[in-house]
């Protein structure tokens, strides 16, 4: 399975410091702000190859536990 790292770049009309991405999504998603580009910045195989810790997490990896993710 691939992981894919995507940069989206979104103009509001509020200031996004206030605001937790869900809420910035939500936005988005119902007219309130708009998503202008998207853009494809990396591909993994396995989660252990992605270099942020909460997106590791995410999908169930660590370091060190290359065999376990390979099936």
């Amino acid at each position: 399975m691939a992981y894919y790292k995507v940069q989206i770049e979104v103009w509001c009309d509020w200031d996004p410091e206030l605001s937790s991405l869900d809420e910035i999504v939500e936005n988005t998603h119902t007219g309130g702000a708009v998503c202008i580009r998207q853009k494809l910045v990396s591909v993994v195989d396995r989660p252990q190859d992605i270099d942020d810790e909460t997106a590791v997490s995410f999908f169930g990896g660590e370091e060190g536990d290359a065999d376990q993710s390979q099936g």
